[in-house]
């Protein structure tokens, strides 16, 4: 699979079904930062809440930079949900799964990103294999967990 996006500028954010409240300015820092590098390709291969909230963090950035052409894309293989999705991202890709057992959309956002933003608080379950993939390939992990600002509180959360 081929994308008109340099890797170097590319980032994947690995979703998951909840997180607590209090990381609205962790996230927009920690996208700011990234912006600020030259990473302006996000990739998503879902729509859980973290993934959610990282979109939307990502949207207030677009508005606050819009000279800078800052695109999320979303990464799936159902097409009535990338197309019920689509007016949220600014591209989605639909891909075939393989007749491998090892197609992983999670994967291919790796395989074809620089920098991983995730949330997790221990080292193992959900995404870890995701992680250690990753890290395998040289990418540069962003635990939003490990990252939490200090000026974050109850009234910050997204």
């Amino acid at each position: 699979m081929n994308f008109l996006t340099s890797t170097a500028g590319t980032c994947c954010i690995l979703g998951r079904p909840d997180i607590p409240p209090g990381y609205r300015a962790t996230l927009e820092h920690e996208f700011d930062n990234l912006i600020a590098h030259g990473v302006t390709c996000y990739f998503f291969t879902g729509l859980d809440i973290f993934e959610r909230l990282c979109l939307k963090a990502l949207r207030c950035l677009q508005q606050t930079y819009d000279y800078i052409p800052i695109k999320t894309i979303l990464l799936g293989t159902d097409i009535t949900l990338l197309t019920k999705s689509e007016y949220d991202f600014d591209a989605v890709c639909c891909l075939r799964p393989e007749k491998d057992p090892s197609f992983s959309l999670n994967r291919i956002a790796i395989e074809h990103s620089r920098f991983m933003v995730y949330f997790q608080l221990t080292d193992f379950g959900g995404i870890q294999s995701d992680l250690i993939y990753g890290e395998g390939l040289g990418l540069r992990p962003i635990n939003i967990a490990a990252r939490k600002k200090a000026d974050d509180g109850p009234s910050a959360s997204l």
